[in-house]
């Protein structure tokens, strides 16, 4: 189809222009539509084309066809008065146009122009059409839209034409139709496009199987594409659960058992170097009555002196710590004081996560990980 669109983009009669369209013709046909009022205008259009020949004996016999199949076929009248032929008879009927020149100061009359694009012998065979279509069709208004071209040649047209309009005219007023108001024009103006769109989706219909089978490859090429994309990212997932799962086997081969001070006044303390894993540290106060009291680590090569503030001098650079709430929320390491976290109160768990790998410390809060950390602890 591409390759024939190609001659046939070009609208002007040549022989590729002329094979392109009967081939997409034959193509259309065959693998189209199978309602009848569809096919009857396939089966009318080539023969629509040889009554506009410039040949008067090809245009006639063209007409004389299309009169007998009016005749004989119901579907085929159907057709004709509602797929785009009458639109096209209005298009090429009035060659003649009336002109009015005044020819003198006292007088003046009506002359005909004559344009000479469209031969009279086409113009008799239409009429002769519109006659047996006026005489045989059941709905004749669609040829409303006739009427004022049909009044014009009845007034101004050669004799034959007038003969002829004058009877197409009587057939349709005696269905009680008549020249539209200025509303009814209107109207038909959106009917006249309703009709262009149908017979532009007509059109479209004899690609339908085409396009169809297109959306249908394109739909499997887009269910496969997810289909491998879905693959990708399970694997991805399976193998980001594996390093997780050697993350968590790791860090549990690891960790050292908790120490728990449940002694407030413990007798004896001793010192754990805390490497080579995690390390946490728990405790619950149960008689906080003063500030100072603090919980933390301590650098492994320091000695903490009696009667010594966690902050001081000499304890501050040594040490990484987190006051209770009657003392001070912030955090403390080698110096530095940083709030954000909550500080520890009677009956409450604090506990202290300190990664020697990572060389980071973090503060739990009834389980509640505290916002604020140390990082970048080296020590021992």
């Amino acid at each position: 189809m591409p390759l024939l669109n190609k001659f046939a983009r070009k609208i002007e009669k040549n022989e590729e222009f002329v094979l392109s369209t009967t081939i997409q013709h034959v193509i259309g046909v065959r693998n189209g539509s199978d309602d009848k009022m569809i096919l009857a205008g396939a089966a009318t259009e080539s023969i629509i084309q040889t009554i506009f020949s410039p040949d008067e004996q090809i245009s006639k016999a063209g007409s004389k066809a299309l009169g007998d199949l009016i005749e004989e076929n119901t579907e085929i009248r159907k057709s004709l008065l509602t797929t785009g032929f009458i639109q096209i008879v209005q298009q090429e009927l009035p060659s003649e146009v009336l002109t009015h020149s005044i020819q003198s100061s006292s007088s003046s009359s009506s002359s005909l122009q004559k344009e000479t694009n469209v031969p009279n012998h086409i113009r008799n065979n239409l009429l002769d059409l519109l006659l047996k279509l006026a005489g045989s069709a059941e709905d004749l208004q669609p040829l409303s839209i006739l009427i004022p071209i049909l009044e014009r040649i009845k007034t101004d047209g050669e004799l034959e034409l007038k003969n002829k309009a004058k009877r197409i005219l009587a057939l349709i007023t005696s269905e009680g139709i008549s020249s539209l108001s200025d509303t009814k024009e209107k109207d038909e103006k959106i009917h006249q496009l309703e009709e262009e769109n149908k017979r532009k989706d007509y059109e479209l219909n004899r690609n339908d199987e085409v396009n169809k089978k297109m959306k249908e490859e394109n739909k499997k090429l887009k269910d496969e594409n997810q289909k491998f994309k879905e693959q990708i990212q399970n694997e991805k997932d399976k193998q980001i659960q594996k390093e997780k799962e050697a993350e968590e086997q790791k860090r549990k081969q690891n960790e050292k058992p908790i120490i728990a001070i449940l002694n407030p006044d413990p007798a004896k303390i001793d010192v754990i170097v805390l490497e080579n894993g995690v390390w946490s540290l728990e405790a619950q106060y149960s008689n906080l009555t003063r500030c100072g009291v603090v919980i933390g680590i301590v650098r492994n090569s320091h000695n903490i002196t009696s009667n010594e503030h966690p902050v001081h001098s000499s304890n501050r650079e040594h040490m990484a710590i987190i006051g209770n709430k009657k003392w001070s929320n912030d955090v403390y390491y080698k110096g530095i004081q940083t709030s954000g976290n909550q500080g520890f109160d009677n009956n409450e768990i604090v506990r202290l996560e300190f990664d020697s790998e990572k060389g980071t410390l973090t503060f739990f809060l009834n389980d509640v990980q505290q916002p604020v950390y140390i990082s970048g602890i080296k020590e021992k």
